[in-house]
C-alpha cells in the first residue's frame, strides 16, 4: 500500500485511493455490459438502450496486453519534475471487465516486461504544486 498522504491527482475522477489500494474509476453499462474509461468516455456497443450506467471501481491488478518502450520525454501538456525516460507506455487488460487501458509503466525493470505479466495500478509523481502537494497520475508497475 502507497502512502497517499499530500497527493492530488493531475486530473480528477481518474484515479481512487480512498480504500487503500489504487483503482481507476470506471463506468458500466448494465445494458450492453461495456465499461468505460475514463468514466465519462461512454462507448456503447451498437444498438444499445444506453441506459443504467453506474460508475465502478476496476480491480487493483490485470495483465500486460502489449507494451512499447519510449526513448524521448512525454508530449505536452505532460510535464514531470524528473527525467523518466525511457519509459514504458503498457496496455493493461482488466480481463473479467473486458476493458483495456493504456498507462506509462513504472518502478519495472524495461527489459522484464512480457505480454501476459501481472501489472497493478500504481501513481507517478509529475511535480509539486503550489500548495506543495505531490501531483500524481495513473501508472501501472509489474507486480512484485
Amino acid at each position: 500500500m502507497e502512502n497517499m498522504q499530500n497527493k492530488v491527482a493531475r486530473v480528477p475522477n481518474l484515479v481512487d485511493w480512498s480504500t487503500g489500494e489504487i483503482r481507476l474509476l470506471s463506468a458500466k453499462c448494465n445494458s450492453c455490459n461495456t465499461y468505460f474509461f475514463p468514466k465519462e468516455h461512454y462507448q456503447h456497443r451498437p444498438g444499445c438502450s444506453r441506459e443504467r450506467v453506474e460508475d465502478v471501481l476496476l480491480p487493483a491488478k490485470g495483465k500486460l496486453a502489449s507494451y512499447t518502450i519510449q526513448y524521448y520525454p512525454c508530449p505536452p501538456p505532460f510535464k514531470t519534475e524528473k527525467k523518466i525516460t525511457p519509459y514504458g507506455i503498457g496496455l493493461i487488460e482488466f480481463e473479467e471487465e473486458n476493458i483495456q487501458v493504456t498507462g506509462i509503466i513504472t518502478d519495472t525493470d524495461l527489459k522484464s516486461l512480457e505480454i501476459g505479466m501481472e501489472m497493478e495500478t500504481t501513481t507517478l509523481s509529475m511535480y509539486t504544486n503550489e500548495e506543495k502537494q505531490d501531483v500524481v497520475t495513473w501508472a501501472f508497475r509489474a507486480v512484485q
